[in-house]
């Protein structure tokens, strides 16, 4: 396993669901009448990217080969990492393949 791959999709995943459970957490610890529209709009965006990951068993981190020992965890990480949306998913992706491609022509080359 590539470190530095590794270390590169955790800091870009931990930073991303940091900041979902953060926002998610600061909407629902207030009484949900209080809630505006586009809070509202981010719990059920948040909550049906979850969902929807866990049931497809969609786990960005298996792509990455960073297994987790306890299986629905990253399926679950992965839907919050998607309820931040488009550019974060593209980024992590990004990453992990110049990652692939990176070892891939080191191999070549050395061969």
């Amino acid at each position: 396993m590539d470190v530095v791959k590794v270390v590169t999709v955790l800091s870009v995943v931990i930073e991303s669901l940091t900041k979902t459970i953060l926002l998610v957490w600061g909407i629902i610890s207030k009484p949900m009448a209080e809630w505006s529209e586009e809070e509202r709009r981010d719990v059920i965006n948040t909550v049906i990217s979850v969902i929807i990951a866990v049931g497809v068993n969609l786990d960005i981190f298996a792509l990455a080969g960073i297994p987790f020992r306890i299986s629905v965890l990253g399926p679950m990480f992965t839907g919050l990492i998607f309820a931040r949306g488009a550019g974060v998913i593209n980024n992590i992706l990004d990453i992990i393949y110049y990652a692939k491609v990176y070892r891939r022509d080191n191999v070549k080359i050395q061969q």
